[in-house]
């Protein structure tokens, strides 16, 4: 700084000083300034005279492939409010825990434990489409416990199924993408946080379980492990793998009366999902196979493997036979249509999944393109929301052609006058892996009579039953 006063004296020298440097504390004190809203975890005191009753957590996944982040859950049905305990092994300055559509980290539910240096906070937070962190003006997830155990760090919380905050996941029936995230340094302002910049990963589960007790298994019940060996897994994002067993000879006929995932301790987190399929009687041999599912050298007669005997996902619990009633599914797949298991939600413009009413669709291509008619109708999208008139064949790839169109509310009622007006093609295959007799080809959309009813929840204005109790039964 350059002072051009000669008559300057040392006492106004001074008084400029201390100004400045007052004015600079008070900078640094509003930019570490608690946040209003969110909950100082050294605060929360545990009454020892009344202490928490320990919650049942009968649910429970591993988060990461190393097994340092395991959610645990519980469902209150009567409230429709879920309970939550994040298990982290080593913690350092915080843990970020949410719920997005796809899994993005972007536009995310979020709740945060986040250490400033000298306190730690817990709050309920979001992500912009950028990834930036801020914290939510309603707050909605309710800290329960926070505490140090010998197996690692427990926080214990909860929140409803649907809080009406347009920010808020919307907790229903089917896979929920939970992303975490941890925190290698402290936040002086959770602010200062941008989701793309820290170690995150996504876990898909199923968090709404049927609230019913598993019948009792019968005295004689005898077990057969159905198990792949010990495989090395391709550093890839995804394998598919095949193996070959044989029963015993002379095996009876049995009865499945239950059917349970067998999985290496510490691959949880890594096995997505299991099926066991029978192979077709009219095939007498079935050569030995244990390799990649999608290996063009595999034996063709692996194809004649369809029946599906036992299905297992990630976060389910073992299944037993003892109700009386069956549900029939029917997956329709109009022509066109992606075949995979990629769902696009669009509402109001963007994906679903949020609060609020949503319209589901299977993504065209999203998991591979299988016939003529997916390519012509990918370039049936670009070629009208590009303005052109002619094919692109060749000159752009498919997945490139798909990734540059613009999901917006235009085209997604554009795609959803196409679904609803196109005829519908059906393959409905036996354990042969051929088709049942029949046309199933180019059949007329089915004509929607009832439509059911939307779930009612109490932030909507309604309450819970009172005579139910608060938390899950112990």
């Amino acid at each position: 700084m350059r002072i051009f006063n000669r008559n300057l004296r040392l006492q106004d020298v001074t008084i400029m000083y201390f100004t400045a440097l007052a004015a600079l504390m008070v900078i640094l004190v509003a930019s570490y300034q608690a946040p209003t809203n969110a909950i100082n975890v050294s605060s929360l005191k545990s009454n020892p005279s009344s202490p928490l009753p320990p919650l049942p957590m009968p649910f429970r996944v591993p988060l990461d492939p190393r097994g340092e982040l395991q959610l645990s859950w519980n469902i209150s049905y009567a409230n429709l409010e879920i309970y939550m305990e994040l298990r982290v092994a080593k913690l350092r300055y915080g843990v970020v825990l949410g719920m997005s559509d796809r899994g993005e980290l972007t536009n995310a539910d979020l709740v945060v434990l986040w250490d400033s240096g000298t306190k730690s906070y817990f709050g309920d937070a979001w992500s912009d489409s950028e990834g930036h962190v801020s914290l939510d003006s309603q707050q909605d997830y309710e800290l329960l416990e926070a505490k140090q155990k010998p197996d690692g760090f427990h926080l214990l919380f909860k929140r409803p199924f649907s809080t009406c905050d347009p920010r808020d996941y919307l907790i229903e029936e089917g896979t929920v993408h939970i992303i975490y995230g941890l925190l290698d340094q402290p936040l002086a302002s959770l602010e200062q946080l941008n989701l793309s910049r820290i170690h995150t990963g996504v876990q898909r589960v199923l968090m709404l379980r049927p609230d019913t007790p598993y019948p009792t298994l019968p005295p004689d019940v005898r077990t057969l492990d159905v198990v792949a060996p010990n495989v090395i897994i391709p550093n890839q994002e995804t394998t598919y793998w095949c193996f070959i067993q044989k029963l015993p000879e002379n095996m009876p006929k049995n009865h499945i009366v239950m059917y349970e995932s067998v999985i290496t301790p510490g691959n949880e987190a890594i096995v997505h999902h299991i099926e066991v399929f029978e192979c077709s009687p009219d095939i007498r041999e079935v050569p030995d196979y244990s390799g990649s599912c999608d290996d063009k050298m595999k034996p063709g007669k692996l194809n004649f493997c369809r029946h599906v005997l036992a299905a297992w996902a990630m976060g389910a619990e073992a299944l037993a036979w003892g109700s009386i009633y069956l549900r029939l599914q029917l997956h329709n797949h109009p022509p066109g249509a992606g075949r995979g298991e990629g769902q696009f939600c669009v509402q109001d413009g963007r994906a679903g999944g949020r609060q609020g009413t949503s319209t589901q669709y299977t993504l065209p291509g999203e998991t591979g393109l299988t016939n003529a008619e997916e390519l012509a109708e990918i370039q049936f999208f670009y070629a009208l929301f590009h303005g052109n008139d002619q094919c692109v064949c060749g000159e752009v790839s498919v997945t490139e052609q798909y990734s540059q169109l613009q999901w917006d509310v235009f085209t997604g009622k554009v795609l959803d006058s196409l679904y609803n007006t196109v005829p519908m093609s059906m393959h409905c295959n036996q354990s042969t892996a051929r088709l049942f007799p029949g046309v199933w080809d180019k059949q007329s959309v089915p004509v929607v009579t009832d439509v059911l009813e939307k779930p009612h929840y109490p932030c909507e204005g309604g309450a819970p039953p009172t005579s139910q109790p608060s938390t899950p039964p112990v």
